[in-house]
């Protein structure tokens, strides 16, 4: 299986030189527009991957979305669409070529945040007696040979997280994070919901390849959260281990300690690969592969565990900075949002609160109106209007948060700056292991019993909750060595590629590459045997 991730970099956004010195977008001149997107089709349907996502695809114009139409489903694919919100011009497309997988679902995942970003989930079944034939490409050449049937489902997740324009950037990255981990969570409590009705077989995770352009290093944020989640690198993973390998290819814990996070950036300096020439010059490596496998999945939570959420992770944010503001304990928390003194915090004061602490508006974090009602309404457990001390401390207790606080903020000594206390601790708090698998029956899947319509992960926990309640009891918890055998359908990193220069930490020459800002990543994966 060939997963290949690509941000084509729409016209409307790639900046021209003119003879005057001027910029322009290429948008403007719509031969050369056409042409580059018709070279980047060429490169997409020679890699001939299985699985193709590609950010800024330009579905507002008519001609080039003809364009990719009618070139993938010339060369075997079937694709879906998820536009970005906010009526922006580009979003995702995300492809499968149609004789190795079935998709069995579609959904979009609208973030509804600042930045208008999107994730695509396709639930993958390998199609039966499919065996790909031997070719030219490298990538094609490692699974040449193997059937597809030797895949058990697959969870593909494509996604474009917001640019780092500034340092509230990281954390508006994560809170997407969150919220793709959160609808997977959902996903496969819904679907566990629908399975206990219908059968009592033995069930199994799924392994998840999410891909995208994250915006972020390897060293970043959200690669840290990914990784203390199970996620691993693709390409990283095929710099340090192979396929060959029986010992699975194993992520760095979540905010190591010194000694450690010097020895991983001494490591990455020397491997020194990029994947983004930025509009400021700068090279770095922000597409990603990852790979979360059944085997770092657990089977089931505690019945009291509540399930991961963004607003959680929010909350630990509106924390910290109340802290950061010397608001060190819990009634002078509640009277910085009690604005009027009466013991009560309406929808209105909560707003300016969070106004006050330069959670919303420009150059924040960016939390839109509807993120801030979703919020307020969750503290407001009995839906009266007013939030009060009770509820409030629920929610936002400063005075069990300050000792995390502080001992992450003295411990920090790794990117992206300033805001990174703040970040871990929304990591922290957005739950301490993510259910991002999906079970299904090993033996025989029905049609799903539930609708494939966009599901909006700013929405209320209530749905999740009736699909915990419906689903059979959840499993044991299981050891490591347990999780392992029990998992047959873990996946290893065989071979990741870039385009040679980028492996070496250099941006190729407009002769040898001019596709785009981002060069295609391509990850191998394998069945682990």
């Amino acid at each position: 299986m060939t997963v290949t991730t690509f941000n084509v970099l729409a016209p409307c956004y790639k900046r021209v030189p003119q003879s005057d010195g001027t910029t322009a977008m290429e948008a403007s001149d719509r031969a050369t527009a056409l042409d580059r997107q018709t070279r980047v089709l060429d490169l997409v349907t020679e890699l001939d991957s299985t699985c193709v996502c590609l950010q800024e695809f330009w579905h507002a114009d008519a001609a080039t979305a003809e364009l990719y139409a009618t070139t993938l489903t010339r060369a075997g694919y079937a694709f879906h669409v998820t536009p970005r919100t906010g009526g922006r011009p580009d979003g995702l497309l995300t492809a499968v070529r149609d004789d190795a997988f079935e998709v069995v679902e579609r959904r979009d995942i609208l973030f509804n945040d600042c930045g208008d970003r999107v994730a695509t989930l396709l639930h993958l079944r390998p199609r039966k007696r499919h065996v790909r034939s031997a070719n030219a490409s490298s990538a094609k050449a490692a699974t040449a040979g193997d059937s597809h049937a030797a895949f058990g489902d697959v969870l593909l997740v494509n996604t474009h997280l917001l640019f780092p324009h500034n340092s509230n950037s990281t954390l508006i990255r994560l809170r997407e994070s969150f919220k793709i981990l959160e609808y997977l969570h959902e996903y496969q409590e819904k679907a566990r919901g629908a399975l206990a009705k219908r059968t009592s077989a033995p069930t199994r995770r799924l392994p998840v390849v999410m891909c995208g352009d994250f915006n972020g290093t390897s060293r970043g944020a959200v690669a840290r959260f990914l990784s203390s989640q199970g996620f691993v690198s693709a390409y990283d993973a095929s710099l340090g281990a192979s396929a060959a390998d029986d010992a699975p290819i194993e992520p760095e814990a979540q905010t190591p300690p010194g000694a450690a996070r010097a020895r991983r950036a001494t490591e990455e300096e020397k491997r020194g690969w990029i994947s983004h020439l930025n509009h400021h010059g700068e090279c770095v490596g922000v597409d990603h592969v990852w790979v979360l496998n059944p085997s770092r999945q657990r089977a089931g939570a505690d019945a009291d565990a509540p399930p991961p959420s963004w607003k959680t992770a929010i909350y630990a944010m509106i924390q910290a900075k109340m802290l950061e503001r010397g608001l060190e304990n819990n009634a002078q928390a509640f009277a910085f949002f009690d604005v009027d003194d009466d013991r009560g915090i309406t929808k209105e004061e909560f707003f300016v609160a969070v106004s006050m602490l330069e959670l919303t508006g420009e150059g924040t974090p960016g939390l839109i109106e509807s993120e801030i009602e979703l919020l307020y309404e969750d503290c407001d457990k009995d839906g009266d209007g007013r939030v009060d001390f009770g509820e409030f401390i629920k929610k936002l207790d400063v005075e069990t948060m300050e000792a995390a606080y502080r001992a992450i903020r003295a411990s920090q000594d790794i990117e992206e700056g300033p805001w990174d206390a703040v970040g871990d601790l929304m990591a922290a708090a957005a739950s301490p292991t993510v259910l991002a698998g999906f079970t299904v029956d090993e033996d025989e899947f029905e049609e799903m019993a539930f609708a494939g319509d966009p599901i909006d992960p700013n929405r209320s926990e209530a749905t999740s909750a009736e699909a915990t309640s419906a689903s059979s009891e959840p499993a044991k918890r299981l050891s490591r060595r347990e999780r392992k055998a029990a998992a047959p359908g873990d996946l290893a990193v065989a071979a990741a590629t870039l385009p040679e220069p980028m492996t070496r930490g250099v941006w190729p020459a407009p002769e040898e590459f001019d596709l785009s800002d981002h060069g295609p990543l391509t990850a191998v994966l394998v069945p682990r045997a």
